[in-house]
């Protein structure tokens, strides 16, 4: 079953939010990480892991630069979920306007990577209700990219 192109298009969308949502995680997930590794501790007068006095400025500036990217992530979203160009009845802007075996199977090598990278991501938070929206997003973000394999792959690739 092919999904219906607005469907679709909903879809690409969610991966430019998605795409959005992670590049907040260096900041935000690792403090996290932080309170479940440091729960119960108290500082003794060393800094280690858990007491520092480190400023994250690079991951501060994590969001900026997924500003700066989301409209290549945009543009790779839209190509796998677009129909075929022939069986376009709304704008693709972000879309290739190449047929897909143009790009497989680059396209769907690409998004496998980024599937795995993203279950990797987020295999690296400790199990706890803490750590667990940070994982069950990149999970997400995970199967949205499968997602976009399985409705690029099968009829379009050929």
């Amino acid at each position: 079953m092919r999904p219906a192109e607005g469907t679709r298009w909903i879809a690409a969308t969610f991966g430019g939010v998605l795409f959005l949502t992670v590049s907040t995680f260096p900041l935000l997930g690792a403090g996290a990480k932080r309170d479940v590794r440091c729960r119960g501790l108290e500082f003794t007068g060393r800094f280690d892991d858990c007491f520092n006095d480190y400023l994250p400025l690079l991951e501060i500036a994590a969001p900026f630069v997924a500003l700066l990217l989301l409209w290549l992530v945009l543009r790779f979203a839209f190509t796998l979920w677009a129909p075929e160009p022939h069986e376009r009845t709304r704008k693709w802007r972000l879309a290739s306007s190449s047929p897909m075996k143009t790009w497989s199977p680059q396209f769907q090598i690409a998004g496998a990577a980024w599937a795995v990278w993203c279950l990797y991501r987020a295999a690296l938070y400790p199990v706890d209700p803490v750590t667990a929206p940070y994982q069950a997003t990149w999970i997400v973000f995970a199967l949205w990219t499968l997602g976009d394999l399985a409705v690029s792959w099968p009829k379009r690739a050929s």
